[in-house]
């Protein structure tokens, strides 16, 4: 092949180049401002405390392995341990339709709450089989996320393919 017009073919990979570190650096900044969300991370146990630095509304979120179901008989209460407030979630169909895929986990969210003031959380769990390991997974404390679903599924599904 022929090249009739260097500067077109440098002018064509300035471009390239161009748009494929805009297009890293956008990937970084929305992974790190996903990871950002999070205010808290947990082991699935029975029961725990949990320390959120902030006050507001809280998404609780389930991080389970992409085609596990057992998520589903779960009970979660959620006390605030400074005014006793309790909330109670539990899997609902509807929410879950708000899950984000990875290429080996999923988060499925369970619920929101408010947080009167940032303290410490006790997270009770019912529901919990003894002879199962649920070591692959966790609880998370996040904030609301509606609008950047779509943006959060890409970027976490195309970095756990680099990863792997």
């Amino acid at each position: 092949m022929i090249v009739k017009s260097w500067s077109t073919l440098i002018l064509a990979s300035v471009v390239f180049v161009t748009l494929l570190c805009g297009l890293l650096s956008f990937v970084m900044k929305l992974l790190r401002s996903n990871r950002e969300q999070i205010f808290a991370t947990a082991a699935l146990v029975p029961e725990q405390e949990v320390t959120i630095g902030e006050s507001g509304e809280i998404v609780l979120l389930l991080e389970v392995p992409r085609f596990g179901s057992d998520y589903r008989n779960f009970e979660f209460e959620v006390v605030e341990q400074a005014t006793g407030q309790t909330t109670t979630m539990k899997y609902d169909y509807l929410r879950a339709q708000g899950a984000v895929y990875g290429v080996t986990t999923m988060r499925v969210p369970l619920g929101r709450m408010t947080a009167q003031q940032a303290g410490t959380f006790l997270a009770r769990v019912a529901g919990l089989q003894m002879d199962k390991d649920y070591s692959r997974c966790r609880i998370m404390f996040s904030r609301p996320y509606p609008g950047r679903r779509v943006g959060r599924l890409s970027a976490s599904s195309f970095v756990e393919l680099a990863c792997s």
